[in-house]
């Protein structure tokens, strides 16, 4: 019976028999404790030289790490960053308005009641044509200066000739001539004075108290602030009537700030009218003011208008083409995430690292939007699945 016993125990000579009995008994317990051991956490047990795999990602706040075979880069995609011409503006609201070198104002040059008018706002007149007349007491008096000083002269004029008739027969002396002589200089002068004072009106005189005021030049009546009976004074700060030609209008289009500093004198512009019709037109100034209020800068466009499709303080919208020659890096819109106060993109440094680089953003068009500093040409950078890296470093940081 003792040899039966001692064929079954191990020996000194079975050591493998021996540690086999002992993780035979160790696994016993464990299942009988409820605890399971995984098997590669058994494996490293029994070879402590081999280590981890690393974690498909690794996330800092300057970027973000990625494994050839993390499942990341099926969202993630690599483009070259590349320049191209600029993106052309948005198109600007503008109003329609009057070329001041176009432009006259009418106002009465003398005090008095308006009398009749001849013309409306809308109305076309030509040259030198009737606007309205006016009764004044001041053109009275100046019709009265004008006649004494006619009179004045040619009562100078007699005494004059008189006194060089006594000196030719000595009954004078030549004093006498020179006194009445330089007395008819004087009358001239006074005469030449009222009637360049008349002439100066440029009005069309028919009674001693009625004058008509005529148009300065031709054009269309694009203001009017008067009426039958209207007391009117030259000093008065708004003109009457105002004219201006429209042959050619100015569009004057409130643009973003933004965008001003890539819009020139001279570039060629599209008005566009809210009934669908266009023209063609150029920047004429461009302001060096902004808008306190909206934000914006005025920038004038001359139109040709010869078919007055354009009526002044009519909306019209004016389109921009993107100056030649000049390039930027463009990038998708989906590259470019904001980062608290900041944009950035990610930018591939190899080795699968993708770090986070701030960009200055310009202007946004059609999906793509351009960039102003950050991003040089030839950088590879994240086109797509930069919101998703971006979302990973918050994570890691929490």
């Amino acid at each position: 019976m003792s040899q039966g016993l001692d064929a079954e125990m191990p020996t000194a000579a079975d050591p493998k028999r021996i540690r086999r009995a002992a993780l035979w008994a160790l696994g016993s317990l464990a299942l009988a404790a409820g605890i399971v051991i995984p098997a590669w956490k058994l494996a490293f047990s029994q070879h402590p030289a081999l280590t981890p795999p690393p974690a498909p990602i690794q996330a800092d706040d300057k970027g973000i790490s990625l494994t050839e075979n993390a499942p990341q880069w099926r969202y993630v995609e690599l483009a070259v960053a590349k320049e191209d011409s600029l993106l052309a503006p948005l198109p600007a609201p503008g109003r329609v308005g009057f070329d001041e070198l176009r432009t006259a104002a009418v106002g009465t040059p003398l005090a008095g009641r308006i009398d009749r008018l001849l013309v409306r706002l809308g109305d076309r007149v030509e040259k030198g044509e009737r606007l309205f007349s006016v009764r004044s007491g001041a053109w009275a008096d100046l019709e009265k200066e004008v006649q004494a000083a006619t009179a004045a002269v040619g009562v100078k004029e007699r005494l004059a000739q008189r006194a060089k008739e006594l000196v030719s027969l000595q009954a004078a002396p030549e004093k006498d001539q020179l006194a009445a002589e330089a007395e008819l200089h004087d009358a001239q002068l006074a005469l030449q004075a009222a009637q360049a004072k008349r002439d100066s009106l440029r009005i069309a005189p028919e009674a001693n108290n009625l004058f008509w005021v005529v148009a300065p030049r031709k054009g269309t009546v694009v203001e009017q602030d008067l009426a039958a009976n209207q007391e009117a004074t030259p000093d008065r700060e708004k003109p009457l009537l105002r004219i201006s030609d429209l042959d050619e209008v100015l569009v004057l289009a409130d643009v973003q700030e933004s965008d001003a500093g890539d819009i020139h004198k001279g570039s060629s512009v599209e008005a566009r009218t809210s009934s669908g019709l266009t023209r063609a037109g150029e920047v004429e100034q461009v302001s060096e003011v902004v808008d306190p209020t909206r934000r914006t800068v005025e920038v004038r466009v001359r139109v040709a208008n010869k078919d007055r499709a354009l009526r002044p303080n009519a909306y019209a919208e004016i389109s921009f083409s993107p100056a030649e020659g000049a390039k930027r890096v463009r990038v998708p819109s989906e590259a470019v995430v904001t980062d608290g106060a900041n944009s950035v993109v990610f930018v591939a440094q190899g080795s699968g690292r993708l770090e986070r680089v701030p960009v200055t953003v310009g202007r946004q068009r059609d999906g793509e939007v351009e960039l102003l500093r950050g991003l040089s040409p030839g950088s590879r950078y994240v086109s797509r699945g930069a919101l998703l890296l971006l979302n990973q470093i918050e994570l890691a940081r929490r």
